[in-house]
């Protein structure tokens, strides 16, 4: 019997991540191929190690280097920046979806903080 290659079973080809229905997660692990090295971790450790060799490569006196490595570190501090701005978004929607849930102020009686308003309501009641 022969098995048509299409109907085959992929292996890990197009599956779906699980690390929250594609969204990029804070603590995601980056590898990252960069001039003469290769690091690995996440994204502000990465960037934070990119501006170290940076550095070390400009007191070597070796400009080029320094700027390829800070241009890795930009990079990788760019995708820091869209988590905190992801992050921010999500607090926001939270703090929206938590006022929506309040009472509408027509529901709520006004507050009485003494009894003064109290006792001129039964006032005008006996009045009446």
């Amino acid at each position: 019997m022969r098995h048509n290659s299409n109907n085959r079973r992929s292996r890990g080809k197009g599956r779906s991540s699980n690390n929250g229905g594609g969204k990029n997660s804070r603590m995601q692990v980056f590898d990252s191929n960069g001039p003469e090295v290769r690091i690995r971790g996440t994204a502000h450790q990465v960037a934070e190690k990119y501006e170290a060799l940076a550095k070390d490569a400009k007191s070597a006196g070796d400009y080029t280097l320094a700027e390829n490595y800070l241009q890795h570190a930009e990079h990788y501090q760019r995708i820091v920046n869209s988590f905190a701005e992801q992050q921010e978004q999500q607090a926001k929607k939270q703090q929206e979806k938590e006022e929506d849930l309040s009472l509408p102020a027509s529901v709520i009686p006004p507050a009485n903080t003494d009894g003064q308003e109290q006792a001129q309501e039964e006032k005008e009641l006996e009045s009446a």
